[in-house]
């Protein structure tokens, strides 16, 4: 599945968070919401990721355009898959929850951060 706009990203984290069949648990709104989130996030953390931003505002995504593409280095796109799922996750009371949320946020990190072998 290609991650190419803010869609294919919902419906990516739907699958992670087992949320496929309406009505669903988590809405768009919430989904994009966290994707707006793990730019700013990714930016503090890679700025580099986000140079031809320098010098002005970052893409900020809404439900109103879910074609709207996303433009993220596609070795990076997963990531923020992981942010979404992780953010949706932290809002439930689950025990469970918080363990899969933080699982979820940390991956995210590592893969910005670190360079693979």
């Amino acid at each position: 599945m290609a991650l190419d706009t803010v869609q294919d990203y919902i419906d990516r984290a739907r699958v992670l968070l087992l949320d496929q069949v309406a009505p669903y648990r988590y809405e768009n709104t919430d989904l994009v919401e966290a994707l707006n989130m793990g730019v700013l996030e990714a930016r503090r953390l890679r700025p580099d990721l986000f140079k031809s931003y320098f010098s002005g505002s970052l893409p900020d995504y809404n439900v109103a355009n879910l074609n709207a593409a996303v433009d993220i280095d596609p070795q990076y796109r997963v990531s923020f898959v992981y942010y979404i799922c992780g953010q949706a996750q932290l809002r439930d009371d689950e025990n469970v929850q918080d363990s899969r949320a933080v699982t979820f946020l940390n991956k995210f990190t590592s893969q910005l951060l670190t360079i693979a072998a």
